[in-house]
């Protein structure tokens, strides 16, 4: 992979423009946006993104974070070995007792890690310190970004974790108003939570060593994206009751650390098995809606049309404001497409198999991919949250329903603005993905 022209950092730039655009023309209702907080959350992601791309101790940060995950991702592994023996071994180890890799199983290799984390996550719920991570960036975003407090908590609180954010502001959920709630949907399909950013670690963790760092930065960059393009189509134009103040981010707690370590691995479980249970029937339905697909286009003279091949070219103009050349663009648009109808594990997948296949042609591709697909930002999720958070307050669930597809849309916008956060300050060739030279 090589480095490419300076001028597709200005691409970048002019896509980043381009999407808060389109945001604001997805609205629909032309009622009056408060431009001033919205200045301030895309100052704060280009603040963010140089900081980690030019700055020298940015860099040093995120090598730091990347080689503590990818330290503890190895803890996690000691379990799996006593459960599956050779089956737990990645594609190219070799066990202690001279036992080799029988190749990739995802399920086995990389799934079970996220009970690993989920138990980690909940030790540090426990010890309080994730309270003080999220309040901190809680109060970040009510001050500069102008968000209420519940919406900041939950906005905060879904960087790290999924629907259990939501859970840290029940009680102010039957009183917030329609923009807070779209803001809260979007952030949440926006952002990734630590326990599956280990799982994607692990996918993409031998061909992008330095993976773990950007996905932690790309969960961070999405939370004031996902605010820009909400408060873009959904302005607020009620009162929120908890605007100018500050929510109590101590929920969470548990009767001791071991219930903490009992509970997270339970729930952890659970993740995995909805996790198993969406890839199984939705690339299912995908395969039969293929098949379909195929046998119609047969008929018209277009054999090997495919849903991914059309939501592909569909994403393809989208490829190409991320700041992406055009010579990858084609091969990222069907990632992109692909984790739009199937989660974005099996597009991880694949991009794991184009950097391993050399066939992208410039290293920024996959850096900008990597961003721009780390979200749960695909039709399963939508299902999810909205499910979610419409059983923590039955009364608005119509609401919540209707705003699903249309959150579902300003995630897809928020996370290709951060895919060009990382486009505007991606310099370099190899180096970009911790390749060296």
């Amino acid at each position: 992979m090589v480095q490419a022209p300076w001028f597709y950092n200005l691409i970048s730039l002019a896509g980043l423009a381009a999407l808060m655009g389109l945001a604001r023309l997805s609205g629909l209702r032309r009622r009056p946006v408060a431009w001033t907080p919205i200045f301030w959350a895309l100052g704060l992601m280009l603040a963010m993104g140089g900081f980690v791309f030019l700055v020298p101790l940015g860099r040093a940060v995120l090598l730091w974070l990347n080689n503590a995950v990818v330290h503890l991702l190895a803890f996690s592994r000691a379990g799996l070995s006593l459960l599956f023996g050779p089956l737990a071994l990645g594609p190219g180890e070799t066990g202690p007792h001279g036992a080799k890799s029988l190749g990739f199983i995802l399920a086995i290799q990389y799934l079970p890690t996220i009970i690993f984390f989920m138990a980690v996550t909940a030790l540090l719920y426990q010890a309080g310190i994730m309270q003080r991570v999220v309040g901190l960036f809680a109060r970040l975003f009510a001050r500069l970004l102008g968000t209420s407090g519940a919406e900041s908590v939950g906005v905060a609180s879904s960087i790290f974790v999924g629907i259990e954010s939501a859970g840290m502001i029940r009680p102010y959920l039957e009183t917030m108003t329609r923009s807070e709630f779209f803001c809260l949907l979007t952030a949440l399909m926006s952002t990734v939570a630590s326990s599956t950013l280990a799982l994607y670690v692990g996918i993409l963790g031998k061909t992008f060593p330095q993976i773990a760092g950007h996905l932690m930065s790309a969960s961070l960059l999405s939370a004031p994206a996902a605010i820009v393009v909400a408060k873009l189509m959904e302005p607020e134009t009620g009162e929120p009751l908890t605007l100018g103040q500050q929510i109590d981010t101590s929920l969470g707690r548990y009767d001791g650390y071991m219930e903490a370590v009992v509970t997270g691995s339970t729930e952890g479980v659970k993740l995995v098995t909805g996790i198993v249970a969406l890839l199984v029937s939705f690339l299912g339905l995908v395969a039969v809606a293929n098949g379909l697909f195929g046998w119609g286009g047969s008929l018209v003279g277009l054999p090997g049309l495919s849903l991914e091949k059309l939501t592909g070219y569909l994403a393809w103009p989208l490829a190409l404001a991320l700041g992406i050349p055009p010579c990858d663009a084609g091969q990222i648009a069907t990632l992109l497409g692909e984790r739009l109808l199937v989660t974005e594990i099996p597009a991880y997948v694949g991009l794991a198999g184009m950097i391993k296949g050399h066939t992208l042609v410039y290293a920024r591709s996959p850096l900008i991919a990597s961003y721009a697909l780390c979200g749960f930002t695909h039709v399963a999720s939508m299902a999810i949250f909205c499910g979610g958070l419409g059983a923590l307050v039955p009364s608005r669930m119509g609401e919540i329903s209707r705003l699903g597809f249309k959150a579902l849309w300003a995630a897809t916008l928020a996370t290709a603005m951060t895919g060009c956060v990382a486009g505007a300050f991606a310099m370099g060739g190899r180096s970009l993905l911790g390749l060296g030279g």
